[in-house]
């Protein structure tokens, strides 16, 4: 079917075909209908004749090449191609072709590059053209986790070609309201206002003139946080993650703004999750590859783990022989509600010839690794590790537990929130992020830049935990993720109040008193003397959970310090709190003195019930101070009021190795091996033999 002359060419240089290729198009449609139809020969006559009649027009050549690519003759194909190139450099359907061809021997890097110059060599008019390529190009960036840059191309192909249902509705699922990619890597950023006019060329529709404008602008001001921001953010929608990262990083070194402060740490934090900056990030996938020398074996233990509730979410895909699920492990707990927990501690995919495992936790991967090639000996080859970019919805693993059994759904919500609580509140605040430098959330609120940094570094974790979590069905229609954590409390235990670099300065309120939710700030602020014995243990706890001992101190000395009364008899966490604290500060003095004080009180007025806790940290201090008579006498102590109790031979034997003492490891040791035989307790014995052998070999 000829072409209408006066419709935009479809080579895609905007002009009028006309003007273009209608002159010769019939004969490249001739020589599609011989090839279609299997005259090969005749196909390659046609466009070689055209070729001679019109080879100073690269469109020719274009055409060329794709009917020598599908004859198979690729390196004549490249041929063609780089002669259109010679006639023009820039010509967008020799790029495209040429990116075509990367694509197929597996080059995505180099395909992409030459898409993208393709995209920036078309006609703004060659719309159909620029749709294809931009959906290109986002499907490539999606390939390698840049799903800024891969958001910025499909709005483009989408500018392009309106009318496509199946295109906006594949955008819709990846980047719209319900798709599983965390916020920050699917929002629409967008350039802050600078106040300084753009340099010429900025508007001509084409990312790559913007980025030179961007970087001209950022150059006269390089001290502008929103210049540098939007020159970042050009990077990014061109999938340079590299500049980009730089870019934002000096950007969020001078932002003022909390706010903006958030919104540039989250973004650096989806950028380093690519290939290319996994040296930078705290979130990689770990993978484990176990070859499969026995199929049956392997399906065998699968069935096994299947039986064992250790498989969640199975799937098999019959059609290409793969099976996937997730591995998990049950959460002790101590009451049975029928309601049973478990945390996934790797994702495993079995097909074609391997075992494939992964997770975020190195660790976690490793050990599944192991167990399952114990579990089936020679059935799998040695492993074969490697780490790669993870997927966005597997960061929140580590503070997801999911329903293995459930009594009820709402049961079921009330456990995932307390796993999420106990790992956000007590976990997260005391690790150490490569974001943070090194530091940890608690270390780094101290810090001006570590605290915008972390305030990019929640935003981003609290985006991929909502992600990754369970959804369920709305009144009104949709789905909506399971909210069972507010981070804004992990926020305010850290003490991160955000502002506005123009906000008025925060209205002083009445002090809170749930005590675990204070950051360390409000918990100096508490009059401590006004405290109940209870609050002043929870607030001695919650200083502790924020590394904050001088403060946990304080407060255990308030509390052992309080006259006996009907509301708290035991004192033991005060005063341990107390020893601990001066063990830290190099005062063993001190520390005894705690213990006996608190020793005393127990025996006084709480029924001497944690005699033996106060025992055993005595003759555990003892040692420390290299008084091993003394922590022989204390361990002795307790051994004589609960001779039947095992586990304190092995301690007391275990504290004098510690301290390279044979003689009295040698000597609690053997009176525990005395006191297993007496109660035919062989788990003992062979405990106490180990550590039998053990001090004879310091003696």
């Amino acid at each position: 079917m000829a072409i209408n002359a006066y419709d935009n060419c479809p080579c895609g240089s905007g002009k009028k075909a006309k003007w273009c290729c209608s002159p010769y198009f019939d004969t490249v449609e001739l020589a599609i209908d011989q090839q279609q139809q299997g005259q090969h020969d005749a196909a390659l006559r046609t466009m070689n004749d055209l070729t001679k009649a019109h080879g100073d027009r690269p469109q020719v050549w274009c055409y060329f090449a794709n009917i020598l690519a599908a004859e198979g003759k690729t390196e004549e194909a490249e041929e063609a191609l780089q002669k259109a190139l010679s006639l023009q450099p820039d010509f967008a359907m020799a790029n495209l072709l040429r990116g075509y061809f990367r694509l197929q021997e597996g080059e995505v890097i180099g395909a992409l590059l030459l898409f993208r110059k393709a995209a920036d060599a078309y006609s703004p008019d060659a719309a159909p053209q620029l749709a294809n390529v931009y959906e290109l190009i986002a499907r490539q960036e999606t390939l390698m986790n840049h799903p800024v840059a891969s958001r910025a191309a499909m709005e483009r192909a989408i500018h392009f070609n309106p009318a496509d249902p199946e295109l906006k509705a594949q955008y819709e699922g990846i980047f719209g309201d319900e798709a599983r990619l965390p916020s920050a890597a699917r929002k629409k950023y967008s350039f802050r206002a600078t106040g300084r006019p753009l340099p010429p060329g900025a508007d001509t529709g084409k990312l790559s003139d913007a980025k030179k404008a961007l970087d001209a602008l950022a150059k006269q001001f390089p001290s502008d946080a929103a210049a540098l921001f939007n020159l970042g953010l050009i990077h990014a929608w061109l999938g340079e993650n590299g500049p980009a990262i730089v870019q934002l990083s000096k950007s969020l070194e001078l932002e003022a703004d909390d706010f903006r402060a958030e919104e540039t740490g989250a973004l650096l934090e989806v950028l380093k999750c690519a290939d290319g900056a996994l040296d930078d990030t705290d979130f990689v996938e770990h993978r484990i590859v176990l070859p499969i020398r026995d199929g049956d074996a392997v399906f065998k233990l699968l069935q096994v783990m299947e039986q064992e509730r250790r498989l969640l979410g199975a799937q098999v895909d019959e059609q290409n022989g793969i099976f996937s699920a997730l591995i998990v492990e049950e959460l002790p707990s101590l009451l049975d509600t029928g309601t049973v927990m478990g945390k996934v501690v790797a994702n495993i995919m079995v097909g074609q010839g391997a075992i494939r495992l992964w997770h975020v936790n190195q660790e976690s991967v490793e050990r599944i690794a192991v167990e399952m090639r114990d579990r089936v000996t020679l059935a799998v080859g040695e492993p074969v590790p490697g780490i790669g970019p993870v997927n966005f919805a597997d960061i929140g693993l580590e503070a997801v537990a999911y329903p293995l059994r459930a009594a009820s759904a709402e049961e079921a919500e009330k456990k995932m929130s307390e796993h999420a609580e106990r790992y956000l509140n007590d976990v997260l605040p005391g690790k150490s992020f490569k974001a943070l430098n090194g530091a940890t959330p608690i270390d780094a609120v101290g810090s001006t830049l570590l605290r915008k940094k972390l305030l990019g570094l929640l935003r981003f974790l609290e985006d991929c935990l909502d992600s990754s979590a369970p959804r369920k069905r709305g009144p009104e229609g949709g789905t909506a993720s399971i909210r069972f954590y507010d981070f804004d409390k992990v926020r305010h235990k850290l003490g991160l109040t955000m502002a506005a670099a123009d906000a008025p300065a925060p209205v002083a309120t009445s002090a809170k008193r749930d005590l675990s939710a204070m950051n360390a700030a409000e918990l100096g602020s508490l009059p401590m003397d006004d405290l109940t014995l209870v609050e002043l243990e929870d607030a001695m706890r919650a200083a502790i959970k924020l590394q904050s001992h001088e403060l946990a101190v304080a407060f255990a000395r308030t509390g052992a310090a309080r006259p006996i009364d009907a509301e708290k008899a035991d004192r033991y966490p005060f005063f341990a709190t107390m020893m601990t604290g001066a063990v830290a500060m190099g005062n063993n003095e001190e520390a005894l003195k705690a213990l006996n004080e608190g020793n005393a009180w127990d025996a006084a007025h709480n029924s001497a019930q944690r005699a033996n806790e106060y025992g055993l940290r005595t003759a555990a201090l003892y040692a420390k101070m290299n008084e091993p008579e003394k922590s022989v006498e204390a361990f002795d102590a307790v051994i004589d009021r609960h001779p039947g109790e095992g586990n304190l031979y092995v301690k007391a034997a275990e504290t004098m190795l510690s301290i390279r003492n044979g003689a009295k490891a040698r000597y609690f040791a053997e009176k525990g091996l005395t006191k297993a035989k007496s109660l035919g307790n062989r788990d003992l014995q062979g405990a106490c033999e180990e550590l039998l052998a053990a001090a004879k070999k310091l003696m």
